[in-house]
């Protein structure tokens, strides 16, 4: 799914209809008495210990976690592995091993049938999990995710330790890895890397401040950015700004410096992301912008068209010759296409174990194994070195759900490998109901094909009640804004048996979410299934909320910038004021509301259905005269009517930008915040609370971070905020010769697969 409010903080306007996706992350394949080492069979021992600064090697002692003051000791016979996020109910699967193996000759390559198209593949400009979920194969960040949940080792770093006040990471980079053009491994490529994700300002060929820029510039100087303060004006006096920074100081060829300016717990977290912390070869990823922007047609001049001086210094220039294309010329609402986004011939700019070889029109993409890949870091904590053994792997986009399903019947009988994408709606397609709903295991009914799963995400689905709606003819706010007021919140969530939508229309895919939480994030305890929202299933509640706000409506509205609404700007009146001897409105004012879902998400759809029917039966009881309709909408045209504020209510989700809790509390709750302030949302009690919980995460106090995450969460419920439906699943369809998968959403956080793990 691809929508602009999503690419700001890759995560907004509710599932596409492809939310039972394939979710291979980490899978080992055992073919022919072929076998990959198998992770799971080593573990960690976890110690106890304080200390005021955090000092990690990848082959000694670490000595704290970036999650809690513990500390993970790794030997060198033992190997931290992936772990599956089990879920609160039985029906989501914890665990999955295979150990059958075929007799077919060994495939040479992997399918892929996906419904989703690519939208960007240049590691700086990604913000999609489904972009991510091939870029991470090949390029890597200095830190991973390892499989024990969301503590962190060092990768592309050897070591690394940080200051106790949080300002200063000092790293240290592994030697001997080079890019796969050949380029070696230094500081002055992470100085690239990460200058070139704040120069970029979250800019693409049409937008600016839409990226994940804003995860590295919120550590910085914020004014320099569009997404956290204000538009910037893009030359070279922008690049000079931000380099003045200081992000990163190379301190020797494999040893740097990142500096702080607003510390951040969960800033560690931040560059181990799949599409936050990317290291790229400099020379190449250059050259290659440069010979493109030079082109006689391009409609830009540049400033360097040819880069000259130290590396350091043909990086400025190359920053400056980007700016060059910013407004400019094709891209006058943006800034000029990259070499990685728009070839055809893929990259060679990555260190990891794949490259892109080939990316078609229709959104097709070949990677193929890298010979010379250094091996991952999991050999130096006594696992064994990544060997990418599959040579090529297929991405194919398939939109028809029949040519899927049949693709992979035809792969399974013939010994291939194959996985696809799933919608939840096709589920039985493909796994046994029976054995599903009367036991809770997902096993396949086609021969050859294995259905794995479910799995729970670090995601939370809601429906977003807005505040201020705005009408897109005249831009200016509707004079009925039911869902200002708290009864109308309640009435309409009141309505909704989420339980039985669950398990009637999302077959169990997931669990009904309590408040806006996912189970494991950080800090410990941020997700608290005790705090309750203040709605239940219940409609007659329901009906006597609606006759309360129509026969006593509010009379007072603020609009989102604090200023109270004129008589003759707000006018919440609809039914009657009063019921006649008959128990309904004599001459109803009549109102409408719209409920809108992104076309083809099944699940949204019956929510909204559900909420139709039975305040459209109300209505009718008393003739109140409201009528309420359910709107499908595409993905991408909802998302920018959900952000510009033109929705009454419409489906909508936050997944994890990196786990830790501050992501969520800033971006649904906080005034300002994503969803907050489109919604119309700006409650003083928790900009006091998000204040609270931000400093304490620049501090380290962990318990800070969850009480006030708690709070804000209490409130938010108490409010009715949002309608919170799921914490949603995902399964797995793929042919039966692909053995030994497990998942962890802190290593991959939506789906997607590690491809150099197959075998």
């Amino acid at each position: 799914m691809k929508d602009s409010l999503r690419s700001k903080f890759r995560h907004a306007i509710s599932r596409s209809a492809t939310i039972g996706v394939v979710i291979v992350v980490i899978i080992i394949i055992v073919i022919g008495g072929y076998a990959a080492v198998t992770l799971a069979s080593h573990s960690a021992s976890v110690t106890t210990t304080s200390s005021p600064s955090m000092s990690v090697s990848s082959s000694s002692t670490v000595t704290s976690s970036p999650t809690t003051s513990s500390s993970i000791q790794v030997s060198s016979s033992t190997l931290a592995t992936s772990s599956i996020l089990s879920s609160t109910t039985p029906s989501i699967s914890s665990s999955t091993s295979f150990t059958t193996s075929s007799t077919r000759s060994t495939p040479t390559t992997f399918v892929y049938e996906t419904d989703e198209t690519i939208e960007y593949l240049d590691p700086t400009v990604v913000y999609d999990a489904y972009d991510g979920g091939i870029t991470e194969n090949v390029y890597e960040p200095l830190l991973q995710f390892n499989g024990s949940g969301s503590q962190l080792i060092p990768w592309l770093a050897q070591n690394y330790t940080v200051s106790a006040n949080q300002s200063n990471y000092y790293f240290t980079l592994r030697s001997g890895i080079s890019f796969q053009d050949g380029e070696p491994l230094n500081s002055s490529a992470v100085y690239f890397s990460l200058n070139r994700m704040l120069v970029f300002d979250g800019s693409t060929p049409v937008s600016h401040g839409t990226q994940a820029s804003w995860l590295l510039q919120q550590e910085e100087n914020t004014s320099l950015s569009t997404t956290l303060c204000c538009a910037q004006t893009y030359n070279a006096q922008y690049v000079q700004e931000v380099l003045a920074e200081n992000f990163v100081q190379i301190t020797g060829p494999l040893t740097f410096t990142i500096h702080l300016e607003q510390p951040n717990e969960a800033f560690l977290f931040i560059i181990a992301e799949y599409v936050f912390g990317n290291i790229m070869a400099p020379q190449y990823v250059m050259q290659h912008d440069l010979a493109l922007w030079n082109q006689s047609n391009s409609g830009y001049t540049l400033t360097y068209p040819t880069l000259s001086g130290n590396e350091e210094n043909q990086i400025y220039q190359y920053f400056v010759d980007f700016t060059n294309t910013c407004n400019a010329g094709p891209t006058m609402q943006g800034c000029g296409e990259t070499y990685l986004d728009t070839s055809s011939g893929g990259s060679m700019a990555g260190t990891g174990p794949y490259t892109i070889t080939s990316v078609s029109p229709s959104g097709n993409v070949v990677l193929q194994a890298n010979p010379n890949y250094w091996g991952g870091a999991y050999q130096y904590l006594g696992g064994a070195k990544i060997l990418p053994k599959i040579p090529t792997v297929d991405i194919n986009v398939v939109p028809s759900v029949t040519t899927r399903e049949l693709d992979i019947q035809s792969a399974a009988s013939s010994g291939k490998l194959m996985a696809i994408d799933l919608s939840a709606a096709n589920l039985y397609d493909i796994a046994s109901r029976a054995a599903w709903l009367d036991n809770g295991t997902l096993q396949s009914i086609v021969p050859g094909v294995r259905v794995v799963g479910p799995y729970l995400t670090a995601e939370t689905e809601f429906e977003a009640y807005s505040t201020n709606v705005t009408n897109p003819v005249t831009g200016l706010k509707y004079t009925f804004q039911p869902f200002a007021d708290l009864r109308w919140r309640l009435a309409f969530a009141d309505t909704v048996n989420l339980t039985e939508i669950n398990i009637d229309v999302n077959n169990r895919l997931g669990v009904v979410a309590p408040n806006l939480m996912d189970p494991g994030l950080s800090p410990d305890g941020s997700y608290n299934a005790s705090l309750l929202p203040a709605y239940s299933y219940n409609p007659d509640r329901a009906a006597q909320l609606l006759l309360q706000a129509m026969e006593n409506p509010i009379t007072q509205f603020t609009q989102v910038n604090g200023t109270a609404a004129s008589p003759d700007e707000f006018n919440n009146t609809f039914g009657c004021s009063s019921l006649n001897a008959q128990n309904v409105c004599s001459n109803p004012v009549p109102q409408s509301v719209s409920l809108s879902f992104p076309s083809g998400d099944t699940v949204d759809e019956s929510i909204f259905n559900q909420i139709a029917s039975v305040i459209n039966n109300i209505s009718s009881t008393y003739n109140m005269g409201l009528t309420v309709s359910v709107v499908p909408i595409p993905s991408g045209v909802l998302s920018t009517e959900g952000e510009a504020d033109e929705l009454y209510m419409y489906a909508a989700n936050w997944g994890a930008d990196y786990p830790y809790a501050t992501d969520y509390l800033n971006g649904v709750l906080a005034p300002g915040g994503q969803y907050a302030a489109s919604d119309g949302w700006n409650l003083t009690s928790l900009a006091q609370l998000d204040a609270q919980a931000n400093t304490a995460s620049t501090q380290g106090n962990n318990s800070g971070v969850l009480q006030a995450s708690q709070a804000m969460n209490v409130i938010a419920n108490k409010e009715v905020m949002y309608l919170w439906t799921f914490q949603p699943a995902f399964f797995g369809v793929m042919t039966a010769n692909i053995q030994g998968f497990s998942w962890n959403p802190f290593i991959q956080l939506l789906p997607g697969f590690y491809y150099y793990l197959l075998s």
